[in-house]
């Protein structure tokens, strides 16, 4: 364990798991990622930065020299389904394009409870298809996403899988939620180990979310869906997240559907520790991880 995580997972838990203890509410999230914003967009210069209409769905086109324009990764961010943005993630998926050698479309998909479900994941629908509609094939595109973003990449697979349109070569699922019902025992015996959040605030996100939908629906909960024809998937998740056993079980289910899984559970890191990369050893690294699986599953 790097002296670096160390420090920052005090701080972490100081400056998030303590405001959460009072206040155990997903909404929190909207403040506490848009204070983030400004320190994490910052880009070296050499990465280029476009906006483009994705399918009609607003988005952040990275890419760095030598990029292949023939490929595309489809970045979802995550932020509880009602925070975050594509330069929330920056620190992420400028190193993706820049090590992949592909363009990172990062969506600004809508969020809640302004927009319920299905609203953002209708539009990760969208993207996609605009993806092919510029003519890359479906295999030369990577679908990932951390969290909330790591449940629309699942959920955005059932819906391709249900409209019957090809599947992207790969998914990166980082700290994704898979299954709302909050049935793993991860959500209570990593209650306290857990950096960042408290089990309470997962009851907050239903009203504002999905209410009135069925927890177990697949495109709510992708835990419950049919993963067959599922694409080779990568997970990381950390051993001390209440999100730990989305993974885990989500992985498993992959595994008996005959899917290629990939399961990386680390020591000692909090949520989506690879947005720290600027500061974090173990950020790279696992970034390192992901770089290893696309290259190998992108055609």
């Amino acid at each position: 364990m790097s002296f670096q995580l160390s420090v920052l997972n005090l701080l972490i838990r100081w400056q998030v798991k303590r405001r959460f203890r009072k206040n155990p509410d997903v909404q929190l999230l909207r403040p506490i990622m848009d204070r983030m914003e400004p320190r994490m967009m910052k880009v070296p210069a050499d990465i280029r930065i476009e906006e483009p209409d994705l399918g009609g769905i607003p988005a952040e086109r990275l890419s760095a020299p030598g990029t292949r324009e023939d490929a595309a990764f489809l970045y979802i961010h995550g932020g509880g389904f009602v925070a975050g943005s594509p330069r929330t993630h920056r620190p992420l998926t400028w190193r993706l394009t820049k090590e992949i050698g592909v363009p990172v479309y990062a969506i600004d998909y809508r969020l809640a409870p302004e927009h319920p479900y299905p609203a953002g994941l209708d539009d990760c629908v969208a993207a996609y298809k605009g993806l092919l509609d510029k003519g890359i094939s479906a295999k030369s595109i990577l679908v990932g996403g951390d969290s909330a973003g790591g449940n629309l990449t699942l959920a955005l697979t059932l819906r391709l899988k249900a409209e019957g349109l090809a599947l992207p070569g790969g998914l990166i699922c980082l700290s994704p939620a898979t299954d709302m019902t909050g049935s793993g025992d991860s959500r209570h015996s990593n209650a306290e180990a857990d950096s960042m959040f408290v089990p309470e605030m997962m009851d907050s996100l239903k009203p504002v979310y999905f209410d009135g939908t069925d927890e177990r629906d697949p495109f709510i909960s992708p835990l419950y869906g049919d993963l067959s024809g599922f694409p080779p998937t990568l997970f990381q998740v950390g051993e001390r997240e209440m999100l730990r056993d989305d993974s885990t079980r989500m992985a498993a289910a992959l595994k008996s559907a005959g899917v290629e899984t990939v399961l990386e559970v680390w020591p000692k890191v909090w949520h989506v520790w690879q947005l720290n990369a600027d500061m974090l050893p173990e950020a790279r690294e696992a970034i390192a991880h992901i770089v290893r699986f696309a290259k190998q599953h992108l055609a």
